[in-house]
């Protein structure tokens, strides 16, 4: 063998052992970025669990900097944004996770959580047509998708779509049967589309999975008052135990109120209408029933203070209208 040919296969030896050190270190490399990958989106994840909003953003920040392109680490990203009310920045990152699980290979799943979280975020912009969009194509990628189904139900019924809201709710149901929130939520779309039977019944399931709920015994209540009428022992009881539970609910505290004067219990009245006017103050309502229970009393000097609060409320508003009114379409 000459020495030209000898000399050529040492070069060879020595450039394929090269090229086997470079590939691999880039070998090592790649596994070592996936392993810190996988190890900064636990963390991160486990942030956002706790509430831990800006140590969340910031470690996603670093997993999306090793991998420009991971939807996970996009979509942690966002839900971190989104918490930080960092809307825009949040929208843009999840749009850009979208964005890639629809052009690669397909995690229906995950697809599915991101078109859920961007239409939360379209929801807080005051785009609910768009939102209920995303939820759709979210339930049609996967169907038993809670809060796909559970957020669409909110959506239509802010957007008017009562029958369609209650259906949503109804999935919801489905998937999560012993959700008391879903049940509560359900059962006052069925009171909004006068259905009042089932409705009834829904107040009642949420009562069964969580008796403390205040929420649930204000809707029982209120529901059980206006279909039986002020006389409803239950009716009463439950928004007593509603107030209890929660004194600051406007709700519970008015109609509370207005039950016990229809009653003729116009001393009982007074703390609830005077916690009700507490809890709104630019109200005339409460002031107004205020001043009938006063009369009830025989309390005309109190009474008469109560109608000129309401008298000053309306005043008030209409001077507000004035210097604001609507712009000609």
């Amino acid at each position: 063998m000459s020495f030209k040919i000898e000399r050529f296969i040492h070069l060879l030896i020595i450039c394929l052992l090269c090229w086997q050190i470079i590939f691999s270190h880039n070998l090592f490399a790649q596994t070592n970025n996936q392993e810190n990958l996988d190890e900064i989106r636990k963390k991160g994840f486990s942030y956002l669990q706790a509430g831990n909003w800006e140590s969340a953003e910031k470690l996603f920040e670093n997993a999306i900097r090793i991998a420009p392109e991971d939807s996970l680490s996009l979509y942690g990203n966002s839900l971190a944004l989104f918490n930080l009310n960092r809307h825009q920045e949040s929208l843009i990152s999840i749009e850009k996770a979208i964005e890639i699980l629809t052009k690669g290979k397909e995690n229906k799943l995950l697809l599915a959580d991101c078109l859920v979280l961007s239409a939360v975020i379209s929801g807080v912009q005051n785009e609910n047509l768009a939102a209920i969009s995303k939820l759709e194509k979210a339930i049609l990628l996967v169907p038993n998708h809670f809060d796909a189904n559970f957020t669409l139900g909110r959506a239509y019924f802010g957007s008017g779509e009562i029958d369609k809201s209650v259906s949503a709710f109804k999935q919801a149901a489905v998937i999560r049967p012993k959700d008391a929130r879903t049940r509560f939520f359900l059962a006052t779309a069925l009171e909004r589309a006068e259905n009042t039977a089932e409705a009834l019944i829904e107040y009642q399931k949420v009562l069964e999975l969580s008796p403390n709920s205040a929420e649930g015994n204000l809707g029982l209540g209120v529901l059980l008052i206006k279909t039986e009428g002020d006389k409803s022992e239950k009716g009463l009881a439950a928004l007593q135990k509603a107030v209890s539970l929660n004194p600051n609910m406007y709700e519970a505290q008015i109609t509370l109120g207005k039950t016990l004067i229809k009653l003729n219990r116009a001393s009982e009245a007074i703390q609830q209408l005077q916690k009700a006017a507490e809890l709104a103050p630019n109200n005339p309502e409460p002031h107004f029933q205020l001043a009938i229970a006063y009369r009830k009393l025989g309390k005309k000097a109190e009474a008469e203070a109560e109608n000129a609060i309401v008298k000053s409320i309306h005043e008030s508003r209409r001077t507000v209208k004035t210097q604001n009114p609507p712009e000609e379409k």
